[in-house]
């Protein structure tokens, strides 16, 4: 039966067939690409521009990584590694062979480990030909310098580093002196790096004029007074919202030299004042409370050699120690300098004045009515709970009404006139009724605080509308990796300090610029890592600045603090 076909059905010749693709590889066969730029615009996508998004994706448009198909670092088990070796036979030896010097022989090797931190160095050893290999796992211990800076970017100190080495069966680090040394040669190309980010900020701030303003706000390792450790950090207020929110300039003080106390200890009271050294730490005489104000000096008076600019606007928040102590200075030969208030701790004076208002009427008799009160808390009065609504009514009456002072104030008093009944002044946020009126002689004692928190010299003062959000943000990027609950020196804070300045203004890719002042290679594993910090990072700013995504936000606190947790109570058990 000779081409036989069922019936129906048509058959097709290989030339009329279309021509069978070549096969060019796939996921698994091809090398990983890394991408120039990020995988998609977030900020076109969400429909929000944030100052992430302005800061991250100009420097992730510039990044080159190596070409090779297998590259980067591996944990290995070095046994796997040593069998898989000594398997191998010698090439010398099948050289010989293959001349008919001599014969084929079972493979004889002996092997020595070297071992420097967490590089390791193997000496192959032949016993038939005497041939010797030294394999080299990282030349010029490379990854040496990378453990440490890696283990400084997550906030962990060389003794956890040892800890997490032992548990992971992996030798110990270097030595303490090695380890300086290595922490010597990371400050300074931090210090390199940082120091052109933030002169290519104070770029972008600078106009002809030459003045800018600035946020100023101070930071200590510890709480309280007794912290040895503080930094200042000011941060760029733009004019334009084009443009991005970057750290301009810090300062990190410390009142402590670890080397210098062990030598008070060790040595005599004579001895002690002739004994110098020439890398003291401690750069700071004083209390930790005069560290913001010092550091600030400090800052503005170097701001024209350095950045050629002048921070004629002074953004901080109510404590003007450090902004009186900078005009007392005269950095800028009689020029003034304005302080502008934070319009986030402005807002806290509100419910504060308020409640230390309810605590200094505590006790007295106020009558309404024929019926008599004591104090202007309770009860359908002044309570924890009303409070809050009218700190952030008067949040948002300064942050609506920034284009004008009049308007800010007329908004600042209908809060009161309508907790007094009165909705004449009140918004489309007014449902115009009477719940929740305060009474009379409640409304009496507020009044004087509604009067010192709407005067003109401070609600002037907050016609810009911004706060100090930012420099809390760069402050939590500090102590992410300096953590509060390890003592470190001053070298070791200015690291955290410095690369917290660079991811914040550059991104976690602006890090590529300080391992290649380190002699180290940027791989496509790092880089493609860093980009995905990146894209996260600008995802969750877009997701905190969507409007809706802030309305759900502020529900969920209010139903957090309004919910009572009956879990525990003093006592019931």
């Amino acid at each position: 039966m000779e081409n036989e076909t069922l019936p129906g059905k048509k058959t097709k010749e290989r030339k009329d067939r279309p021509k069978k693709r070549k096969f060019h590889g796939n996921k698994y066969t091809t090398p990983t690409k890394i991408a120039k730029t990020p995988e998609k615009n977030v900020s076109r996508t969400t429909g929000v521009e944030t100052s992430s998004s302005k800061k991250l994706q100009k420097s992730q448009a510039c990044v080159d990584t190596s070409r090779q198909e297998i590259e980067g670092f591996r944990f290995v088990d070095i046994s796997t590694l040593i069998n898989f070796v000594v398997s191998t036979p010698c090439k010398n030896c099948l050289s010989q062979t293959s001349r008919g010097r001599s014969s084929v022989c079972t493979p004889s090797y002996s092997v020595e480990e070297t071992l420097k931190g967490v590089n390791t160095v193997l000496i192959i050893s032949c016993n038939i030909c005497n041939a010797v290999v030294k394999l080299d796992f990282s030349p010029n211990q490379n990854i040496n310098m990378r453990f440490q800076f890696s283990m400084y970017s997550v906030g962990v100190d060389i003794e956890k580093s040892n800890r997490f080495l032992a548990c992971m069966d992996m030798p110990k680090f270097v030595s303490p002196n090695c380890s300086a040394s290595y922490r010597n040669r990371i400050h300074a190309a931090v210090s390199e790096v940082s120091s052109a980010s933030m002169s290519s900020a104070a770029e972008e701030l600078k106009d002809e004029t030459g003045e800018a303003t600035v946020s100023c706000d101070g930071t200590w390792q510890r709480r309280g007074f007794s912290s040895k450790n503080g930094v200042a950090t000011v941060i760029s207020v733009p004019k334009d919202k084009c443009q991005a929110v970057k750290v301009v300039d810090v300062e990190v003080l410390s009142n402590y030299c670890d080397t210098c106390a062990k030598a008070k200890c060790k040595k005599t009271e004579e001895q002690y004042r002739a004994f110098s050294h020439d890398n003291c730490q401690k750069n700071h005489t004083g209390s930790a409370g005069s560290m913001e104000p010092e550091g600030m000096v400090r800052i503005f008076a170097r701001s024209e050699d350095k950045h050629g600019l002048q921070y004629t606007n002074y953004l901080g928040d109510g404590d003007s120690k450090s902004y009186r102590q900078v005009c007392e200075a005269d950095v800028y030969n009689g020029k003034e300098i304005n302080k502008l208030e934070c319009c986030g701790h402005v807002q806290k004076r509100m419910g504060k004045r308020l409640m230390d208002k309810v605590a200094q009427c505590k006790g007295q008799k106020f009558q309404e009515n024929g019926k008599a009160y004591t104090g202007i808390g309770g009860a359908g009065r002044l309570t924890s709970k009303a409070i809050k609504p009218i700190q952030g009514h008067y949040g948002g009456a300064i942050r609506k009404n920034c284009h004008s002072v009049e308007a800010m104030r007329k908004s600042i008093w209908s809060i009161f006139h309508h907790r007094g009944g009165r909705h004449d002044l009140c918004g489309d946020w007014c449902k115009k009724d009477n719940k929740n009126v305060l009474p009379q002689f409640v409304l009496d004692e507020i009044e004087p605080i509604f009067q010192d928190l709407s005067s003109d010299a401070l609600v002037s003062k907050c016609t810009h509308g911004g706060t100090q959000n930012t420099n809390e943000s760069f402050h939590n990027l500090i102590w992410n990796r300096c953590p509060k609950n390890i003592f470190v020196g001053r070298q070791r804070l200015e690291i955290a300090v410095l690369d917290a300045a660079v991811v914040f203004n550059d991104g976690e890719l602006g890090r590529c610029d300080i391992f290649k002042k380190l002699n180290l290679s940027c791989g496509k594993h790092m880089v493609s890592g860093l980009q995905k910090l990146d894209s996260k990072r600008i995802k969750k700013s877009a997701a905190r600045s969507n409007a809706d995504k802030k309305v759900q936000r502020q529900r969920q606190q209010h139903t957090q603090n309004n919910t009572t947790d009956e879990t525990y109570e003093a006592g019931a058990f």
